[in-house]
């Protein structure tokens, strides 16, 4: 096949063959990608899909499903039954005890042309070869041509192949852009109705919530910086939250409050369990469902200042007019009221994903490098070099000795030594342990083989990564580490106060030190711990001058602790005023250098500084509840329902060090 083009880039002479084919057949598919986009924007309903699909099957040519989060192939095969209206349809879901009433129906269905749904098939892996060999038979038998068998689960090793090479594989998983999306969800709506519908309250609710469904499914293609969880939302919740509205558009005025709540709460808000995501469904509400919306509203949530991105609610009468309108939604991050950086984060999650996978499908012979003769045991020699110096880098065990009159800080220095000194002799005996096996001293078990894979690929151990979270790859890891050990050595000699500086970013359990904080105000104030929060404050100064000012002023020391190791995501900061602003261009991740934080005692709400956003502090850039630390208060000249979705994030702030901790930056190979 003839090349259609140079590759574009520079390609070190060691490069494996096996890596410039992966390119090679990449280019040479091009033109097929390019007509398979073609179809699937074509194509922008399950149901058109599924009915090509069935001209193509036959009564010994199942379908089946491939289960994805959100998808419900019940209801589209039963619109496909509503269409073409077979002698009867049964459906059936698969688990222990079931298989009797499964092969019944099969028979009756072979028998009388009755249509058969068996969901969930991967929970019975045992009885799909007797399905298989039920097949076979009724192949060789024949019967009535109207019999269909539709099958559905979750993608399963165990699952025969034979099987799956006879059926028509269908996923009802929804395509990436926000365009086809919100096409997508328009086309569920019957055309005929809608236009007979006179009420254009109607119309323009309906289609805001088309819009606002694209929006909260395309969201996830951006992984943690869309949600903090991966949830289901699918088109079942779009037609009832549609079936909600068009009830209370009976009595005459939209009661929005009313409508919010059970769409936001209730429809799309059962699947959301982290908080901060319900906030942000119900952001997206708050702006999309008022009275605005019937004078040809802009529908970009919450647009930056000098953004000229357009996109309204029409006031046009017909279906086919929305679905042209439609056409004309941009594509880009600042749609969903994010960040135009946002995109290149998904799109280095996106390269991140496909080269660690080509990285996987090599031989694990030919290990690193393109160098297959080598040693193995020189593959992992500079791993070796660095981890040996931490044996000399551990805390005395004489001052990790219970005291009865330790400080708050004293006991958090103590559990991070603790478990410092216990992930330092878990990362040398596995390397000694891997030594001896590659000399032949030890017996190479299953999980000594999978410690020499990861360090070949340059990737963190899983036994070490559970130490704590962490997204980097292997040497950027174990620096980090270095600099975790030489905190807890510099904080050691007077561990019962806070040090100068704290990088809360190297700590296991930051969550202790900010608990540590409350507790020497509580017992300074005589104040319950549990009406005490951590208040922050941005100084926007570097380590070094808030050192030096410490040196001579201890009554500044005793305002708060000097913390480092955040970074802000999703925009930006004014230094000088100490004031969110927009993000710079390219510009992800803004370290903030020291932060202020001290206990304070909550306020009534009444008294609360509206000016202030509530910012939610994550350990990595894998958000969610687990990596959750504490929430943090950016001063913003806006109302803080207005500023982007921004989360506070840890950063490393050594020059020599490119990957952020809490959070962190992609992974670094």
């Amino acid at each position: 096949m003839e090349k259609s083009s140079s590759i574009p880039y520079a390609f070190d002479s060691k490069m494996h063959e096996e890596r410039q084919n992966y390119l090679w057949i990449g280019q040479a598919y091009q033109p097929s990608i390019r007509r398979w986009q073609k179809f699937n924007r074509a194509e922008t309903s399950f149901a058109d899909i599924m009915t090509k699909s069935y001209k193509m099957s036959s009564p010994h040519t199942p379908f089946f499903f491939i289960i994805s989060s959100g998808s419900a192939p019940k209801k589209i095969v039963e619109e496909l039954v509503a269409q073409v209206n077979p002698k009867g349809f049964r459906s059936l879901s698969m688990g222990q005890g079931v298989d009797k009433d499964a092969e019944e129906d099969l028979k009756s269905g072979h028998k009388e042309g009755i249509w058969v749904f068996l969901e969930n098939c991967h929970l019975m892996p045992r009885w799909l070869p007797k399905l298989e060999q039920m097949l076979d038979n009724f192949a060789a038998e024949g019967g009535n041509d109207r019999f269909r068998l539709f099958l559905s689960g979750e993608p399963s090793d165990k699952i025969p192949i034979g099987l799956l090479e006879r059926c028509i594989k269908l996923t009802c998983e929804p395509p990436q852009e926000l365009k086809a999306n919100v096409s997508m969800a328009f086309k569920n709506f019957n055309a005929k109705d809608f236009d007979t519908k006179s009420d254009e309250k109607y119309r323009a609710i309906l289609f805001a919530l088309c819009f606002f469904h694209g929006l909260v499914v395309v969201r996830k293609r951006f992984g943690s910086s869309g949600w903090n969880g991966n949830y289901p939302f699918n088109l079942q919740d779009l037609r009832d939250s549609a079936k909600v509205m068009e009830t209370y558009l009976e009595g005459g005025k939209v009661p929005w409050e009313d409508m919010k709540y059970i769409i936001g709460e209730i429809m799309y808000g059962g699947h959301i369990t982290d908080d901060w995501d319900r906030k942000l469904c119900k952001a997206y509400l708050d702006f999309l469902m008022k009275d605005e919306l019937f004078e040809e509203y802009d529908l970009i949530p919450y647009p930056a200042k000098g953004t000229t991105i357009s996109f309204k609610c029409p006031k046009y009468t017909t279906h086919e007019a929305y679905f042209k309108h439609i056409d004309g939604l941009p594509e880009t991050p600042i749609t969903f009221g994010m960040s135009v950086n946002a995109e290149l984060n998904y799109r280095e999650d996106q390269a991140d994903t496909l080269f660690r996978t080509l990285q996987d499908l090599q031989p694990k012979s030919a290990g690193i490098g393109g160098d297959d003769g080598g040693d193995k045991s020189d593959k992992f020699k500079d791993v070796k070099d660095i981890v040996e110096k931490f044996e000399s880098l551990k805390i005395p065990a004489d001052l990790l000795k219970a005291d009865e009159n330790r400080s708050p800080y004293q006991n958090v220095f103590m559990q991070e030594s603790d478990r410092m000194n216990t992930l330092i002799d878990v990362i040398l005996r596995s390397i000694n342990d891997l030594e001896a096996a590659l000399n032949g001293q030890l017996t190479m078990t299953d999980q000594l083989e999978k410690l020499q894979d990861s360090l070949l690929l340059y990737r963190v151990p899983v036994k070490w990564k559970d130490a704590y979270e962490s997204c980097r790859g292997l040497i950027p890891w174990l620096t980090n580490l270095n600099f975790r050990i030489e905190q807890l050595n510099s904080w050691k000699d007077n561990p019962s106060i806070s040090p100068k500086i704290l990088y809360l970013n190297y700590l296991f359990n930051p969550q202790s030190f900010l608990t540590a904080i409350k507790q020497t105000e509580a017992q300074k104030t005589k104040t319950e711990l549990n009406k005490l929060y951590i208040q922050t404050e941005v100084t926007g100064r570097a380590p070094e001058n808030i050192e030096s000012a410490i040196d001579t002023s201890s009554k500044k020391a005793s305002i708060g602790v000097n913390i480092c190791g955040f970074s802000l995501e999703g925009c930006g900061i004014d230094f000088n005023s100490k004031f969110l602003c927009e993000s710079e261009p390219k510009k992800i991740i803004l370290p903030l250098n020291v932060v202020m934080c001290k206990a304070a005692p909550f306020v009534a709400e009444t008294k609360e500084d509206k000016n202030y956003y509530m910012c939610p502090v994550y350990k990595t850039k894998d958000r969610g509840s687990t990596r959750y630390v504490f929430t943090a208060q950016l001063k913003t000249k806006d109302t803080p329902q207005t500023v982007s979705y921004t989360h506070l994030r840890a950063h490393e702030t050594r020059e020599d060090l490119v990957c952020r901790l809490l959070l962190e930056k992609k992974n670094q190979h």
